[in-house]
């Protein structure tokens, strides 16, 4: 579907909701990094026109994440990119309404785990080689 993805809702919200385009809202969430892997939980919420609009942009979110449940390689345009080790899903497709007054505002939790970036310096081995 025709989407917009951001962390903070734009301030043109109703603009891009009135011309049919959904808004996808990430955020990163808790967990830690651990070895070579860096797990985030990454709520993913959806705004569009219609509740039944969102829970269908939803959808497509969800499973184009689930589509990486065993790894894969995202290009970032500017260049660059993020290897993710696996996903899977924490909370399925949800409406909190006391915490979100929009009824249009759907969301699902997923943990990403990502690969931490070969070029990220050892700093275990730097600490041990200067005797810290």
């Amino acid at each position: 579907p025709a989407g917009y993805s951001c962390t903070f809702l734009p301030d043109d919200l109703d603009v891009r909701l009135s011309s049919g385009q959904a808004i996808f809202r990430f955020y990163r969430g808790g967990l830690a990094a651990a070895g070579i892997s860096d797990p985030a939980a990454v709520q993913l919420g959806v705004i569009a026109q219609t509740r039944a609009d969102s829970l269908s942009a939803l959808e497509y979110g969800r499973q184009m994440i689930k589509s990486y449940e065993r790894g894969g390689t995202v290009q970032h345009p500017g260049g660059g990119a993020t290897q993710i080790i696996s996903t899977g899903e924490m909370n399925g497709p949800q409406l909190l309404p006391e915490l979100n007054p929009d009824h249009r505002l759907v969301q699902g939790l997923f943990r990403i785990e990502c690969r931490i970036p070969r070029t990220v310096p050892d700093y275990q081995r730097i600490r041990e080689a200067r005797g810290l």
